[in-house]
């Protein structure tokens, strides 16, 4: 999409005879610091290019190119009856954010009937690469400024492809600093950018910086360079030597006059003046002095101006605010080179896996939230003797190894994951735990306030063996946001909440990692009061207060359980519970809880289930279904002994340890 600039014959002249500077020490120490935050190294050599000593660039400088280039899609944007659209560039500011021009998608509806496509691009053969399509959400966030003024929009990007196979992380992003230091006079700027819609190009020459700002508080908010663009590249990102984009592309300067009597007449390049209104029908023959691009400074002024206005903020902002967050420092999106200008992909995409009978195919991209091993420092993880007598973590025997091996952990020989009062063991085969086990301490609990839910991979153990958000994101449904399924926390969140506030604000952020989820479906896990109320009503119908217990808690393994993205959902539930008397006399009790139920209306599969499938069992009987061996003491005290499962339809149904 083209857009043109017309200034008047004193400003041209400005731009087609920059006035050159000598960087003097001020400067070059204002420069060092934005050089260093960008991620790929400086060294003396960068300075002496800086002051024109020489014109060196790092080798790195190709492979972060090619890093950067990544994040930059093509954007097309239908027109109302859907026929013949225009083209432009955009790129990806977050995960979850892209950034054009305003003349590119000028409002909502616009970015309703508009794509961006990633990927679209020549291989190492000449060869074009197939890209992927994401749809714009502009109703998860939107924000943008008129052609006159800053002529940008930012808008919310699907996290997954169109076609199902992609995820948007995949792609990376750009960071957009608010720093005013990142790009000088006479300095070089790189544009990555779709001309036309074509595939992606790079301009490398002839793009010197002539002009950064100027005394009109507008024009203060434009960089001027030369460089060989080309109508759709609007919307494209300006970099810097170390690829920190400093401006967003947005027009072509064109060579004009004002003529006597105040009419104003375009220089073609071949010679030739036209009048101004006849621009748009020699629009490949204008002859530019310069292009323009709205600074990134002013941009992130303007849209932390935007968010803190009290008007706005009715608006959806979330996706904005962490952007924001990221650009600013506050809170960065990355947990390591939190500066960088260039955040690539978390790790390389694993294999695609078709899915049957869904149309979609599931994709495997890690989450950005990971937390280094030394993290984890400190974690005793379950205590077997939290209760005054030995009850020692589950043991996983051969029968439960049928259904997959238990996940190597790094630094620990056991194959524990070890949290904050809490312990696990994970099964690689089924990216789910096997059993998890949590101590409760009535005594000390801390009622912590629930926020927003972020999910965390484990350092500790392989990445592409923990389930993830490509199990739950994007999934068609007729609950209309919903997906099918709930992250459904194993050890609950609220259990290991105890201690000092510190420690159970550890716990509580602990129970939200990958390794601690399962699949529950929506219906289950939002609507079924006995799943989420069972181990209240068992504490607290006890007689005594403040009460300790053992909690574990897995899914049961089946081989042949429905399997949807590619992995095996599991059908049914167990718990065990322990706890003391006064007396420190033990009793145990064994559950399991079925959500077969709530995949009657789902379209990959339909069970034929009764009204309940819940029931009090014995441990020994889900030694038998899981393959788990549990300590002996607790089956010696099972209340249950040796009768019959008791059907569950309420909690009242519960036979429980009162104790006089």
């Amino acid at each position: 999409m083209a857009h043109i600039t017309i200034y008047g014959d004193d400003f041209n002249e400005k731009l087609k005879s920059p006035e050159s500077s000598v960087p003097d020490l001020n400067k070059i120490a204002k420069r060092v610091g934005p050089m260093a935050d960008s991620g790929g190294g400086i060294t003396q050599i960068d300075l002496e290019r800086y002051i024109g000593e020489n014109d060196l660039l790092r080798f790195n400088y190709l492979s972060r190119g090619v890093q950067a280039g990544q994040s930059v899609c093509r954007i097309y944007v239908a027109d109302v009856f859907g026929g013949g659209g225009s083209w432009g560039t955009g790129f990806l500011i977050t995960p979850g954010l892209i950034i054009t021009n305003n003349h590119v998608i000028p409002d909502e509806g616009s970015a309703q009937r508009a794509f961006a496509e990633f990927g679209y691009e020549a291989d190492n053969n000449g060869i074009i690469a197939q890209g992927k399509r994401f749809k714009l959400l502009p109703e998860k966030g939107f924000i943008t400024s008129l052609p006159e003024e800053l002529d940008m929009t930012i808008v919310a990007i699907a996290t997954a492809s169109e076609d199902g196979t992609t995820a948007i992380d995949e792609y990376g992003f750009l960071r957009l600093s608010p720093n005013t230091e990142k790009i000088d006079d006479m300095e070089f700027v790189s544009i990555i950018e779709h001309p036309n819609g074509n595939e992606k190009y790079i301009s490398i020459r002839e793009n010197q910086v002539v002009k950064i700002g100027d005394n009109d508080p507008l024009m203060a908010t434009r960089i001027w360079y030369k460089s060989d663009t080309a109508p759709g590249a609007s919307g494209a990102p300006a970099f810097n030597d170390q690829w920190q984009v400093v401006a967003l592309h947005h027009s072509g300067v064109a060579d004009s006059k004002t003529n006597p009597d105040g009419s104003v007449e375009i220089k073609l390049k071949n010679g030739s003046w036209i009048p101004r209104d006849q621009e748009a029908e020699f629009e490949g023959a204008v002859n530019y002095i310069a292009n323009e691009g709205i600074r990134i400074s002013k941009i992130t002024e303007f849209v932390k101006d935007y968010v803190n206005d009290p008007k706005n903020q009715q608006n959806n902002l979330g996706l904005i605010r962490e952007f924001l967050d990221d650009a600013y420092n506050v809170k960065p999106i990355t947990v390591i080179n939190t500066k960088a200008s260039i955040v690539p992909p978390t790790m390389a995409p694993a294999a695609l896996v078709s899915v049957s009978g869904t149309g979609l195919e599931a994709f495997k991209t890690p989450s950005k939230n990971i937390w280094p091993v030394s993290h984890y420092a400190g974690r005793k993880g379950y205590d077997e003797n939290f209760l005054g007598i030995n009850i020692p973590f589950p043991t996983i025997t051969d029968d439960a190894l049928k259904f997959g091996p238990v996940t190597p952990v790094t630094g620990g020989a056991d194959g524990l994951l070890r949290y904050t009062h809490f312990s696990l063991v994970h099964n690689t085969e089924r990216k789910i735990a096997f059993v998890t086990a949590v101590n409760i301490n009535g005594k000390t609990w801390t009622n912590i306030k629930r926020g927003t839910d972020k999910w965390y991979y484990d350092s500790r153990i392989p990445l592409d063996v923990q389930l993830g958000d490509e199990m739950y994101s994007n999934e068609p449904s007729s609950l209309g946001t919903k997906g099918w399924f709930d992250r459904g926390h194993l050890v609950r969140r609220q259990d290991p909440d105890w201690g000092t506030m510190q420690e159970a604000g550890q716990a509580d952020e602990d129970t939200f990692h990958w390794a601690n989820c399962s699949p529950q479906y929506w219906g289950f896990n939002q609507g079924q009061q006995l799943w989420q109320g069972l181990e209240n009503y068992i504490l607290d119908n006890t007689n005594q207060e403040d009460i300790l217990a053992c909690v574990f808690t897995g899914p049961i393994f089946n081989h042949d359980d429905e399997t949807h993205r590619g992995v095996q959902i599991p059908q049914f539930f167990f718990k065990v519970i322990a706890v003391t008397d006064s007396n420190n006399k033990l009793y145990a009790s064994a559950y399991v809880v079925s959500q077969q139920k709530w995949a009657q209306n789902i379209p990959f599969e339909i069970l034929p289930v009764g009204d309940f499938n819940h029931f009090q069992t014995s441990i020994s009987k889900i030694e038998a279904q899981t393959g788990l061996g549990f300590a002996a003491i607790l089956k010696q005290n099972d209340v249950l002994g040796g009768g019959n499962d008791i059907g569950l339809k309420s909690l009242a149904d519960i036979k429980h340890p009162r104790r006089s």
